[in-house]
């Protein structure tokens, strides 16, 4: 590897706000090596966020 390649180290972020009716709204970026990772990443973010949405008895703001 040379000095000015980086190795992509995966990363997943997620990011919580509630709007001014209560409602629960998530923004997930995710970096990995290969879009099959970042595909993998997203929908495990996604799945984790809502559960914990569910579980706190909070509602999600509708697409």
């Amino acid at each position: 590897m040379m000095a000015t390649e980086q190795a992509t180290n995966k990363r997943v972020r997620i990011n919580l706000s509630e709007t001014a009716k209560g409602l629960i709204q998530f923004d997930i970026t995710a970096e990995c090596e290969t879009v099959e990772e970042t595909k993998a990443a997203l929908s495990a973010a996604i799945d984790a966020t809502r559960a914990v949405i569910a579980e706190k008895g909070l509602k999600e703001v509708s697409a």
